[in-house]
C-alpha cells in the first residue's frame, strides 16, 4: 500500500509507471485515467541460463469485473429478516460473530470470505458487475497540496 503521486489517494495499491521521462508510482485509476505507460517489467535469468525471460506476476492492479454492491448492507438486513434470523442465529450459521452481522449490516465492508459466506447462507447476491462511473470528490478543505492529478485536471479543462 502506497501513495498515488498523481491524484493524492493514500493507502491505495500502487505501481511504478513512467510519465514523459519521469517514473511516479501511480494507482490503477491515475493509470487508466492519464494514460501513462507502465514500467517495463524487469529481466531475470532462468536457471538454464538459456538467456532472459520476463519476470511473470500476479497484478494486483487489475481491475476485477465484480465488486460489492453499494447497498449491501441493506441486502444482508433484508435477506436476514426474510427469513426471521436474529443476528444472532446468522452469526452462528456462518460461524461468526454477532458484531460481523452488525457490522456488515451498519455498511463496514466485511471479507471476502465473509462475504460468500453471507451470499451462501442467505442466497443473495452481494457482488456486481462493476461500473465504470465512479468518481472520487476532491475537497479543497482537506489541507493537502496539489498534486499532479489536479494539474492535470485544471488543464484538460
Amino acid at each position: 500500500m502506497g501513495d498515488c503521486e498523481l491524484c493524492g489517494a493514500m493507502k491505495v495499491s500502487t505501481r511504478e509507471v513512467k510519465t514523459g521521462k519521469a517514473s511516479v508510482m501511480a494507482c490503477l485509476r491515475c493509470s487508466e485515467r492519464f494514460d501513462v505507460q507502465k514500467k517495463p517489467a524487469t529481466q531475470t535469468r532462468t536457471s538454464g541460463g538459456q538467456g532472459f525471460k520476463p519476470r511473470q506476476s500476479h497484478d494486483i492492479m487489475k481491475k476485477q469485473s465484480k465488486e460489492l454492491a453499494p447497498d449491501f448492507g441493506k441486502r444482508i438486513m433484508k435477506a436476514r429478516k426474510r427469513k426471521k434470523w436474529t443476528h444472532q442465529e446468522l452469526g452462528r450459521k456462518m460461524a461468526e460473530t454477532v458484531n460481523v452481522v452488525k457490522s456488515a449490516e451498519a455498511g463496514k465492508r466485511p471479507t471476502d470470505s465473509v462475504i460468500a459466506k453471507f451470499e451462501k447462507i442467505l442466497d443473495i447476491t452481494l457482488m456486481v458487475e462493476s461500473s465504470d462511473d465512479s468518481h472520487n470528490m476532491i475537497s479543497t478543505s482537506s489541507g493537502r497540496s496539489l498534486t499532479l492529478g489536479d494539474y492535470f485536471n485544471d488543464i484538460g479543462e
